[in-house]
This record gives structure tokens, sequence and C-alpha cells, in this order.
């Protein structure tokens, strides 16, 4: 019996392209009003909560506009391949951006529970993952849980806490676009392995109030990073 892993799915994605179809077939142009929330919420089968996340990234992008007491209308046309790929590239970044703002809140406790926690053998599987994503030049898509996800978990696992490791499974797909954002960068391979060592220091000396300020330093560099890296394609028109 084979099972795949279930992958991060971006609901915004599939918004898109249904709104695409619609205008495709010539059923929605620019200033036309959108179905209602019920409608639409019944034709993707997701709640309707999920959907006003979906359009609230949409409305940030410009795709759609909100008008009090009219609903929701299209502002505009998918024009070309290249705009649509923008629009996922500008949603994708600010999502890594709230992804990293979320860290801060769940992984600080993650990081103090662990180094209550974690057994030698946790501990063992730490280092190890740390090791193995130190030695790792490059990062292989094919890869399900590849090293930077991989150390991430383990740190999870330490936590005995089957919710908390559930959580970073979550938003496996994200971490690794999160690391794409920042690879170029010179030098930051090495930065990030020193960033995780302090983490797995502090873990090892069972010292929670250290891990906690290790993770806050971690994901305060990768935030700047990001954000850095977003300006300078911004500025190069990438």
């Amino acid at each position: 019996m084979t099972i795949k892993k279930i992958k991060y799915h971006r609901v915004y994605e599939d918004v898109i392209e249904q709104i695409e179809k619609l205008i495709l077939d010539g059923q929605l142009a620019p200033g036309d009003v959108l179905p209602t929330e019920r409608e639409l919420a019944q034709g993707f089968g997701i709640s309707r909560g999920t959907l006003r996340e979906a359009f609230r990234i949409l409305e940030r992008e410009g795709l759609i506009e909100t008008r009090p007491g009219g609903g929701r209308f299209l502002s505009r046309t998918l024009e070309k391949a290249e705009d649509r790929k923008q629009i996922l590239e500008n949603i994708e970044r600010a999502t890594i951006i709230e992804l990293l703002e979320a860290r801060e809140l769940f992984e600080t406790g993650i990081v103090e529970l662990a180094a209550v926690r974690a057994t030698e053998e946790d501990i063992a599987d730490i280092d190890a993952a740390l090791q193995r994503w130190g030695m790792v030049d490059s990062e292989s898509d094919d890869d399900p849980v590849n090293p930077d996800q991989a150390f991430h978990l383990s740190i999870a696992k330490a936590t005995h806490n089957v919710v908390l490791v559930n959580l970073i499974d979550l938003h496996m797909d994200l971490l690794r676009k999160t690391r794409q954002k920042t690879d170029e960068i010179p030098g930051r391979k090495k930065e990030i392995y020193e960033e995780h060592l302090r983490i797995v220091d502090a873990i090892k000396a069972r010292d929670p109030v250290q891990a906690k300020e290790a993770i806050i330093f971690h994901l305060h560099q990768v935030r700047g990073h990001v954000l850095r890296n977003t300006a300078v394609l911004s500025e190069t028109g990438e």
C-alpha cells in the first residue's frame, strides 16, 4: 500500500483559478459582482470563514474589491500568466511574513517545552537533524521532509505533544518556501546553522529561557532577510 504525504494546500490559489475560469468563460468581467459568500463557499466546498480569508488576501492584491452593502466585485482581469504569477509571489511573501509572526508565538512555546521534556534520545535526534542540515548543500523538492523541516520537527517531537508536532507539520510547505527566499544570500547558511545551534545548546542545557531567546533571535533574522530580499526583488522587477 502506497500512502502519499498530504501537502499544505493554499485555498487562495483555487479561488484565483476559479475566478480566472469565470473570466475566460465570459461569465465575469471587471466591475461585475461576484456570487454570494454562500454560493461560493458551497461551490468551492470550503467554509465561509476560509473563503473570507482567501478574499482578504485577494483584496490586498487588488484583484477584488469589497463595497459596503454592495458585495464583492472583480477589480481587474489577469491579463497574462506573469500577472497571475506575480500575484501568487506577492501573496506567498506576505503569507510567509504572517507565518513568521505566528511562529514567534507558537515556536517559543515549543522550544521552552522541549527544553523541559526532551529525553536523551530526543536530544540525540535533534542533534542528528542539525548535523544533517549542516551537511546538505541544497534541498531536494523530492524529499518530503527536507533537513530544515526535519530539524524543526525534531524539536516539536521533543515536546511529546502531538498537537504541536502537527502544528509544525501543517506548515512544512511554507517552511520550505521561507528557506528558499533566503537561500541565495551569501553566508546565510552558516548564520542559520549557528542560530540553530544556539537553540540546540539551550535545549541541551535544559534552559527554556535561553531556548526562547534563541528561537526569537532566529525568527527575527529570518524575517529581516525575507523583507530585505523582497525589497531587492521589487527594485529589480523580479
